[in-house]
């Protein structure tokens, strides 16, 4: 199953696949409250379709504000109220020091 990706004039982009496994969530772009606000709707329709592993690939996140970080925390709770796990892979140095200051590397799996 596919999500659509969801594009708008800025390049911002939130798509995901499912296979046998896991379900597979690509943010593109920036991740920050336009964005957020923007994709609530295919944020939910992924959380419906997620299974037990959320597999979040941010290689082409560009950019994390403090509403891309509740984003992610929302991911997680909404998972974990489901008995799944989310994996977040493929941080650039930017981000994962956006990461590591907030304290999220200790609380997501980061590959």
């Amino acid at each position: 199953m596919q999500i659509n990706i969801q594009k708008n004039e800025v390049n911002r982009a939130l798509a995901a696949e499912k296979n046998e496994q896991e379900t597979i969530v690509r943010i593109i772009g920036e991740l920050d409250t336009v964005a957020t606000t923007e994709q609530a709707d295919e944020l939910q329709q992924v959380l419906d379709i997620a299974d037990k592993t959320l597999v979040i690939d941010c290689t082409e996140l560009e950019y994390i504000s403090s509403a891309g970080l509740r984003f992610f925390m929302q991911l997680k709770r909404e998972s974990e109220a489901k008995g799944g796990r989310i994996r977040i892979c493929h941080l650039n140095e930017d981000v994962a020091d956006i990461f590591r200051m907030s304290g999220f590397q200790n609380i997501f799996e980061i590959e």
